[in-house]
């Protein structure tokens, strides 16, 4: 996270315990500052902590509910330079507000807290939620973001369990409608104090979860290749660079079966570990490995195959028709199959032997796979084939039968 960002954070306030002087305090261990903040908010500690490390915080968005310990932000603020008066109003306000919150406090309190505290917190929005209305938290995220660039900050730690979970998902929608960079998750580990060792005694710990992050990439680079097919992403976050030129000349049909080969090999040795990881690489290394057939048109099928799988059909009876015009083409002995010019004579080849390369049903076949692929690519008129480019189920049941067409002319 770079301190030139721009920072939203996002946090939840609960319903603190009270002892003899007020609400139970705890003291979170920064290792970012190696400091003990005391606090019964673990937000308002978090805030101090990005501010002294220069994080650019524009906005601060608090979530809780109409008895949640709103008074307890005041331990967010820097008191040392206020005059007399500023102060008595800051305490004044403190206790109005502390009062009103064990009874639920009401709109106009809150509002008129939030804009004593705006003067010292730029961006602070106090935001009284329903724990119920589970679509309130992202409809008030998408209200309340600008269209500014920036990462966003969320601390997961108070409230009721469910609305932090509520909100890490709303994330993953808001990070495609909004300009976020990236999200990092805090958590103040009340109880965990056992589990870690360098802390001061004490204290406890605040966990800096960068996972979820890695996650979250991980999940949009799976959900990418399995709509698209596009695997630089994913191989980049399992630590394979370098293969968006192998991925390009993929797409343009050129020959890149070494470079092919060799991510299979790498993908094949992460794939032996025992994580998440190597359970990715193995899917992945699964899906790539047709691509490796030592021919182009064996090539270019296993791709047609595969973007129809993923619903991407334009590419897919592309790949095909022109998997079936090279088969055909090296089958019988083109040479120059490989080069462009020479598909214009295998299609007129096919056309003067259709009678001796296919039975009735595969010229019925090929022919209807070819008017249906010129129409598709170009908008033309279907030439009898409407059902193929208008109705899904038609178009599926011809890809199918163009493939078997394939598989028995290559095999025949």
């Amino acid at each position: 996270m770079s301190t030139q960002e721009n920072v939203v954070l996002i946090s939840l306030i609960g319903k603190g315990k009270i002892e003899e002087n007020g609400y139970r305090k705890a003291g979170y261990y920064f290792k970012e500052t190696d400091e003990v903040v005391h606090t019964s908010f673990f937000g308002a500690a978090l805030y101090k902590v990005l501010k002294k490390l220069g994080y650019k915080i524009n906005q601060w968005l608090i979530f809780g509910t109409r008895h949640s310990n709103w008074s307890e932000l005041i331990s967010a603020l820097e008191m040392n330079g206020e005059n007399a008066g500023e102060a008595d109003s800051l305490i004044e306000w403190y206790l109005k507000v502390y009062e009103e919150e064990q009874k639920g406090i009401s709109d106009d309190i809150l509002y008129r807290w939030e804009a004593l505290l705006s003067n010292k917190i730029p961006g602070v929005r106090l935001l009284t939620v329903d724990p119920l209305d589970y679509e309130i938290y992202i409809n008030t995220l998408l209200k309340e973001f600008t269209d500014e660039r920036c990462r966003v900050v969320l601390d997961i730690t108070h409230a009721y369990r469910h609305m932090p979970v509520i909100i890490a998902f709303s994330m993953m929608v808001l990070k495609y409608v909004k300009n976020i960079s990236g999200v990092t998750v805090y958590y103040g580990a009340l109880d965990m104090g056992k589990f870690v060792d360098d802390i001061p005694a004490d204290s406890v710990p605040v966990l800096k979860i960068d996972l979820i992050a890695e996650l979250v990439s991980m999940a949009e680079s799976l959900a990418t290749f399995n709509n698209s097919g596009y695997f630089v992403d994913l191989l980049s976050l399992l630590g394979i660079e370098g293969t968006e030129r192998t991925y390009f000349w993929l797409e343009m049909n050129r020959q890149p079966r070494s470079q092919l080969v060799q991510i299979t090999k790498e993908l094949q040795s992460l794939s032996g570990g025992n994580d998440y990881k190597a359970s990715i690489a193995g899917y992945l290394n699964k899906q790539l490995k047709p691509l490796l057939s030592p021919t182009l048109d064996g090539r270019m099928v296993e791709r047609a195959k595969l973007f129809f799988s993923k619903k991407q059909y334009l590419k897919a009876i592309i790949l095909l028709y022109e998997g079936i015009i090279i088969g055909i083409g090296r089958k019988y002995g083109f040479g120059d199959y490989l080069h462009y010019d020479a598909r214009e004579g295998i299609r007129k080849f096919i056309k003067d032997n259709d009678y001796s390369l296919f039975t009735d049903t595969q010229k019925e076949i090929y022919y209807k796979l070819e008017y249906t692929r010129n129409a598709a690519v170009h908008g033309s008129q279907a030439r009898g084939t409407q059902d193929t480019v208008e109705q899904l189920n038609t178009f599926e049941q011809l890809f199918k039968e163009a493939l078997k067409l394939y598989e028995d002319i290559i095999s025949g």
